[in-house]
């Protein structure tokens, strides 16, 4: 069983911007107070972004109906209506388009007004207005929020005014899916198991190191076995973050491991899980002898401090940092940035 990781709502709520690329919602709490942020708070962003749309108006396009009628209308489909017409009966199956604001971005608004109404964590202010909203588009349905369903979401002139709300109904999906199902969301922090966790944690520093820095080509970097023999049965190699420099020959693999305990008891004696160091050092191993390379395992954690250095050769450095996730958000981003900018291979 997966042990729980408390993890404050704030920064929970900026690795989601940053692992499902949308880091400007990160960037929007920069001037907001990370003592009043909690999950009621996201909530009521969404809403505030929800009434921007509503006095917009809600966008609408055309939709193919089907449905029997006694009128032709539209064109008839003509696989559907043919038992009627084997039965006598004065119907036909007619598809035709009707225009309506029934369609997938007010979906997705009025099931998450649906979802925050329904939480009894969110206060009782917060979930009686999003039934308010709820409740002004009557003719919206409310299929199930998943995570398909904001897979595509992508934004034109006609409807770039409901990107942010989107947005923020995303990531508190998201959130829903990570918390653990007794997690407080009227606190400050939410609980998540730590194989969720390790997950999220990989792909934001991904995205995060891809944003936030210019000298490096960052990739999920597929590895092949210096090993002669059949490969069949060879395990896959990829890493978490390959940060490969573009002016100079060198580079930066990190590797991102959750762990409720940092380290590993055997006989009494504490070190680092060995298979995380086993599988980073043959990361390095398998690269090029004309390069430099720093190999960095990242452990988040909360209030424990690691930070280790190793040497293999005047070539390839291995370092154990940890990030604490209670931080503050500038915090945790002047750490990470610190990693490829004060300590140059």
């Amino acid at each position: 069983m997966s042990d729980l990781f408390k993890v404050p709502i704030r920064n929970l709520f900026v690795m989601l911007s940053y692992a499902e690329n949308m880091p400007e919602l990160a960037n929007s709490l920069n001037d907001v107070d990370e003592d009043i942020i909690t999950y009621d708070f996201i909530c009521k962003q969404f809403l505030k972004e929800v009434e921007f749309v509503i006095r917009r108006g809600l966008t609408k396009d055309y939709v193919a109906k089907t449905e029997p009628t006694n009128r032709l209308a539209g064109r008839m489909v003509m696989g559907d209506s043919m038992p009627y017409i084997i039965a006598k009966k004065p119907t036909v199956v007619c598809e035709k388009d009707e225009y309506t604001a029934n369609i997938w971005v007010n979906q997705l608004i009025k099931s998450t007004l649906k979802s925050i109404s329904l939480n009894r964590q969110v206060k009782q202010e917060t979930r009686s207005q999003s039934f308010k909203q709820m409740e002004s588009m009557p003719e919206v349905n409310m299929p199930p929020l998943t995570r398909a369903a904001f897979a595509n979401m992508s934004f034109g002139r006609h409807n770039v005014h409901y990107k942010r709300a989107l947005q923020i109904a995303r990531l508190l999906h998201e959130m829903t899916l990570l918390s653990h199902k007794n997690g407080n969301w009227s606190l400050f922090s939410a609980e998540i198991d730590d194989r969720a966790l390790n997950a999220l944690f990989e792909k934001f520093l991904f995205n995060f190191y891809r944003l936030e820095q210019q000298e490096y080509q960052v990739k999920a970097e597929g590895l092949q076995w210096k090993l002669e023999g059949n490969k069949l049965y060879l395990p896959g190699m990829r890493t978490d973050v390959s940060l490969i420099h573009k002016q100079k020959p060198e580079k930066i693999i990190i590797d991102a491991k959750f762990y409720k305990n940092i380290f590993q008891i055997h006989h009494g004696k504490s070190s680092f899980h060995s298979d995380n160091m086993y599988q980073l050092f043959t990361y390095l191993m398998h690269q090029s002898a004309e390069l430099n390379l720093r190999g960095i395992l990242i452990y988040p954690v909360n209030d424990v401090e690691i930070d280790e250095k190793y040497s293999w050769d005047e070539r390839i450095k291995i370092e154990m940092k940890s990030l604490d996730l209670n931080d503050s958000w500038s915090t945790i981003y002047k750490n990470l940035k610190s990693v490829i900018e004060l300590e140059k291979i």
